[in-house]
């Protein structure tokens, strides 16, 4: 993420990188004051922009959050589709593993995973925001993971157990990694390393799934 030292003087810009000078600022802003206490003409001040020019591009404080949702989670969610849909074919443990390490690379990104934190913690005030989220990212994404799962269970390859139960299981320590790190984490202490609890979360998940008997193909 840039920091407003990253951020060009108005001179040094062409107007087609505005939108994303914007929500660079915007991002730093939301990060420091929250989103609900967020004013317009400090995220103008961040990009070095006056207040009316935010405007030409993003009509609201919610259309701005919007857009690094879309900017930064939903590829996400859309490339965790993809990956679902490449590899439905063969053995699907080892698809699983590789898209939740995946998202554990991505969301490793302070940009990028602060953008599920912002949501989280304004979902009460702004609800709307919240479902923008739902059906963006997460309806996507678990629906990818909860489509592989009943693929798994079909073959015979995981246990019969509820695909929804199991798709909310197998994303849950991502949620809480972010939030902990974002959170609850105390001054000096050490962050959690998103891809080594990701690893061993896959290899307790998966062995709790796989058919007695079955072994996951790694690749």
């Amino acid at each position: 993420m840039a920091d407003m030292h990253d951020i060009k003087p108005r001179w040094q810009r062409q107007p087609a990188e505005r939108p994303g000078q914007i929500l660079d600022a915007a991002l730093i802003v939301f990060r420091a004051r929250g989103f609900g206490a967020a004013r317009m003409d400090e995220i103008a001040r961040k990009a070095g922009i006056s207040k009316g020019t935010i405007y030409l591009y993003f009509d609201s404080k919610n259309a701005l959050l919007e857009a690094l949702i879309d900017r930064a989670m939903t590829p996400v969610a859309a490339h965790l589709k993809m990956m679902a849909d490449a590899g439905g074919q063969g053995p699907i443990a080892p698809v699983l593993r590789a898209m939740l390490s995946f998202a554990a690379q991505r969301l490793g990104d302070p940009a990028t995973g602060a953008i599920p934190l912002l949501v989280i913690s304004e979902a009460v005030r702004f609800p709307e925001l919240a479902q923008v989220y739902r059906t963006n990212v997460i309806d996507v994404g678990l629906g990818a993971v909860m489509a592989l799962i009943k693929a798994g269970v079909k073959s015979g390859e995981f246990r019969p157990h509820p695909p929804e139960h199991m798709a909310r299981l197998f994303v849950a320590p991502m949620i809480m990694q972010i939030i902990w790190n974002g959170v609850f984490i105390r001054p000096k202490e050490t962050p959690l390393d998103a891809q080594a609890l990701i690893a061993q979360h896959i290899d307790i998940f998966l062995n709790g799934i796989l058919q007695k008997g079955a072994r996951e193909v790694r690749t």
